[in-house]
């Protein structure tokens, strides 16, 4: 949805001041361009999860370094953390 609204806003700008004073605002367009930015993000999105597991493996002990520091609870690492779509 974040990729759909920043390609219209995008699309919006553009024809905003790209336009003729005798030419109308295309709504399609812009409705046309929200639809390609938000299939996009998702496809992009699912490629994603792979290559981040490792980042986020990685942070895992140094975010329960900070919560050890603030007093805070320590974090366990047996909870497997799985981000993105479903895998079947």
């Amino acid at each position: 949805m974040v990729g759909g609204s920043l390609a219209a806003l995008l699309s919006a700008f553009h024809q905003y001041t790209s336009t003729k004073s005798k030419e109308s605002f295309r709504y399609r367009a812009v409705f046309r361009d929200f639809c390609i930015g938000a299939f996009l993000t998702a496809a992009v999105y699912m490629f994603l999860p792979e290559s981040i597991t490792k980042w986020i493996s990685e942070t895992l002990p140094l975010q329960s370094v900070k919560l050890e520091q603030s007093g805070g609870s320590v974090l366990s690492s047996d909870i497997e953390l799985q981000v993105g779509p479903a895998r079947f």
